[in-house]
């Protein structure tokens, strides 16, 4: 559970996300080590500049690897466990003018340590905002489980935000879902309704830098630059080349094993011929895998890397766990991304009734 802040006198609201891909009971070390905090809280922190709020008042339980055996085992208590929250919570409350408290998923998680986040809404007394991924029948069953468990520790829900729709069906969407939330009754409004946008789940050279715990080979200059599509590449260096001047990939990530010289050499001239004839950065990225760690590019190649522009990153494992992680990651805001951070809050800020959420 974390805790962010923003703006009105002494009041707060908690948050719970259904299906949104979160970092879960992920932790990260803050000041110098000393301490351990959701990784979503580090984030959050950097990104709003929250000076007013320290790291462990706003990640005050942190479930790491054997903490539910503890709590089975008696080691950790209920009470322990609310009376850190509690405590966190006066803290930030007493400091700012408006707490929003992030739960970790659904209503339900936390549950195997008695501490959902149904019932710590309840036990700080504040409001639910429930958010679900865009669509009706799907999203509404995800949002009848949470509702119900609401409703089982008389947790008021402010509202409902559906997350991610498809821009077909915003209209459909606007219009029946109030009509579905009337089985709940006439006191759940929907105060968002927003539509996908792709870009912001799309990966960058920084996040596979921290994916793969490793560095870019050429300048860093783009490190931002995202990718829509990944591509292995196993062809041989024409099949390649044609695959490079089609529109479609001028923002793919190639994937191709270290010993491919001709790969490498043909996209590192590519790109530069493509940004002297179209005047514009060219948008791919080249990842290199191999393994043992001592199958490196050569030297001579490390070098005409080196003075790149063109984002290019050398894994040490083997294709096939590279394109694996790949394939199963969830790139997560990186506070050093101004510019994501900036299209993520203007796209929501048009879309989200936050009067509602700060009533």
């Amino acid at each position: 559970m974390s805790v962010l802040v923003r703006a009105q006198l002494k009041s707060a609201v908690y948050v719970a996300a259904t299906r949104q891909h979160v970092v879960g009971q992920e932790s990260v070390a803050v000041e110098n080590g000393s301490l351990l905090v959701d990784k979503d809280v580090a984030v959050a922190k950097e990104i709003f500049k929250l000076d007013s709020c320290h790291y462990a008042d706003m990640s005050p339980v942190v479930i790491m690897p054997g903490y539910t055996k503890r709590f089975l085992d008696g080691d950790i208590t209920v009470d322990s466990q609310l009376n850190k929250i509690r405590t966190s919570f006066d803290r930030i409350t007493a400091a700012n003018e408006f707490t929003i408290v992030e739960g970790t998923g659904h209503t339900g998680v936390g549950s195997i340590v008695d501490c959902n986040n149904a019932r710590i809404a309840a036990e700080l007394g504040v409001d639910m905002v429930l958010v679900a991924n865009g669509g009706l029948g799907s999203s509404f069953d995800d949002l009848a489980l949470n509702y119900s468990l609401c409703k089982a520790h008389n947790v008021k829900i402010r509202g409902v935000i559906l997350n991610k729709v498809r821009e077909d069906r915003m209209e459909m969407v606007r219009e029946y879902f109030p009509k579905a939330m009337k089985h709940w009754g006439s006191d759940v409004p929907l105060i968002g309704v927003v539509p996908n946008l792709s870009v912001l789940s799309n990966a960058s050279m920084l996040d596979f830098e921290g994916l793969f715990k490793t560095e870019i080979l050429s300048s860093r200059s783009r490190r931002f630059q995202q990718y829509n599509r990944t591509t292995l590449v196993t062809a041989g260096l024409r099949r390649f080349l044609a695959k490079l001047s089609a529109p479609e990939y001028d923002n793919t990530l190639f994937v191709t094993h270290v010993s491919r010289n001709d790969i490498i050499l043909g996209f590192l001239s590519h790109a530069q011929n493509f940004e002297l004839t179209e005047k514009r950065p060219y948008g791919g990225g080249l990842i290199l895998t191999g393994s043992p760690s001592c199958d490196q590019p050569q030297k001579y190649i490390k070098n005409i890397i080196k003075n790149a522009e063109v984002p290019v990153l050398y894994v040490p494992m083997t294709t096939f766990k590279a394109m694996e992680k790949i394939t199963h990651f969830t790139a997560k805001f990186n506070p050093t991304d101004e510019q994501k951070v900036r299209a993520c809050g203007e796209h929501y800020a048009s879309h989200i009734n936050f009067d509602a959420i700060l009533a």
